[in-house]
């Protein structure tokens, strides 16, 4: 009986004083289809992961478009980090061309870039900020969609992504 309390005692030490990662944020990231009229007729969705590890922890939905079919990105970012203030965030968002999908590495944006666009901003806890973006894609391809926090100040940053196959 001993020795089981004493095994409980050490596992309950070795939890508290195991490294803590905090997450700084949510993200809700989507892509559709839209109808003329502005209805989704398909989506897929995404939500927050880090980096590092290069790429992230999670692999990334893959969502099929038709080039030249009307679509939207629609995005919530919003900062969880509780200790107050964090200056000078910018939150990127994008779609840019990938060789293929679940790649690693970020594609340079200078190159293949559908749409972008960013906010630098003070970021109060619980604040948040987003977009809704119609867009289309005029080539057939693999493309990423990706939000990203920069300049967080933090050891790591994040992000939400999902892959388009678009035939």
């Amino acid at each position: 009986m001993m020795r089981y309390r004493l095994a409980v005692v050490f596992l309950a030490v070795g939890v508290f004083l195991a490294p803590v990662r905090a997450e700084h944020a949510n993200i809700d990231l989507r892509v559709m289809h839209v109808d003329n009229d502005g209805n989704t007729k398909e989506e897929a969705q995404a939500f927050a992961d880090t980096d590092p590890p290069l790429g992230g922890l999670h692999a990334r939905p893959l969502f099929k478009a038709k080039a030249g079919e009307p679509l939207v990105l629609q995005f919530f970012f919003t900062n969880t980090y509780p200790h107050g203030e964090k200056k000078d965030v910018v939150v990127r968002y994008f779609v840019v061309r990938e060789e293929k999908a679940g790649q690693k590495a970020v594609p340079d944006l200078k190159n293949g870039t559908v749409t972008e666009g960013h906010f630098t901003l003070n970021f109060k806890p619980q604040r948040r900020v987003g977009a809704r973006v119609a867009f289309t894609i005029p080539q057939a391809g693999t493309y990423l969609l990706r939000v990203q926090s920069e300049n967080t100040d933090s050891d790591h940053e994040h992000f939400s992504a999902i892959d388009l196959q678009v035939k």
